[in-house]
């Protein structure tokens, strides 16, 4: 898989103000840590890793770290934001080996149309990432899930799932991903049952 390329720089260790003036002006506070790289303190334009995230899935997005005179393979493992706004105040890159195999999570992406829905099955998405185990470069983007034979009352399990050789899912096979469930109906009172309580008429 082709990855992508990510300009850092190396930043001094200092206050939290420090950091908060970094972000002020558009700069993200981060580090990367791994064999090679050891644990580095970096920083980036802000603006660089929202194009990435917004293009690519963490867990299966290979990165090209340069970092001065070197370049790291990494990966994302973690971003912090803020609570409130959601704004980006951390991230957090691991580097990987592109001959070792790494466990990480691959997002679920549903295809095709499944005719219990088109009889008014509601259809339930409880699962949308699976945890797998491959070499860095045979990561996929997302693993498709096909839904197009589910009726009403049937269920599409991580064990269902068609995947490439080199790709071992770590998952429980018995995970349900999709379920289809029967449309909601609407209870009806019981012959002779009043909806609602009358009050009682006084007599003459």
């Amino acid at each position: 898989m082709e990855s992508i390329a990510l300009r850092v720089e190396v930043r001094p260790r200092g206050s939290k103000g420090s950091v908060k003036a970094l972000r002020r002006r558009g700069v993200l506070p981060a580090v990367v840590y791994g064999k090679d790289a050891g644990n580095v303190l970096i920083a980036m334009p802000e603006k660089d890793l929202h194009n990435i995230l917004a293009a690519h899935s963490t867990g299966s997005t290979l990165i090209n770290l340069q970092l001065e005179t070197q370049s790291f393979p990494v990966m994302l493992r973690e971003v912090q934001r803020n609570p409130i706004r959601r704004t980006i105040m951390h991230a957090d890159f691991l580097q990987v080996s592109l001959t070792e195999v790494i466990e990480t999570e691959i997002p679920l992406h549903l295809v095709g149309e499944a005719p219990g829905a088109k009889d008014g099955g509601i259809l339930q998405h409880l699962l949308r990432e699976v945890t797998v185990s491959c070499l860095p470069t045979q990561m996929p983007d997302m693993i498709t899930a096909d839904i197009s034979g589910l009726k009403i009352g049937d269920q599409l399990t991580v064990g269902e799932l068609t995947v490439p050789p080199d790709l071992k899912i770590i998952t429980e096979p018995d995970s349900i991903i999709v379920l289809l469930m029967p449309p909601a109906v609407e209870e009806k009172p019981a012959e002779g049952e009043e909806t609602a309580a009358e009050p009682a008429g006084e007599e003459e």
